[in-house]
């Protein structure tokens, strides 16, 4: 069976549209074809402290629900190749931490 953790699992758990940052490839897009479940590339660079932070040279995968107070960490890219990959994903329920995220994510690519 092939999986996508960010789509197959995460966003059907959570039930919500998220904002991934995460290296990605060119094959995998934003992606808005379920209603209420769309998957938003948060777009790059980001600024973390007034430092700026690219995805050529940050090697996170992190994602946010788009209204939540949920932050998860995933060992995958949000890349193709992991559909063929087992993947972990590890999620914290912190409003605090949610909003950090959610201000450094506040911009994200046109959806598809």
């Amino acid at each position: 069976m092939i999986l996508e953790i960010y789509q197959k699992i995460i966003s059907k758990q959570l039930k919500k549209t998220i904002k991934v940052w995460s290296r990605r490839d060119k094959k995998l897009k934003a992606n808005c074809k379920i209603p209420g479940r769309h998957i938003l590339l948060v777009s790059s660079p980001i600024s973390v402290d007034n430092q700026a932070s690219s995805l050529e040279k940050d090697v996170t995968n992190w994602l946010i629900p788009e209204n939540g107070d949920i932050f998860c960490a995933v060992d995958k890219p949000y890349a193709i190749s992991q559909k063929y990959e087992p993947a972990v994903a590890v999620c914290i329920q912190l409003a605090s931490i949610f909003a950090r995220f959610n201000t450094i994510a506040a911009k994200v690519d046109s959806c598809s």
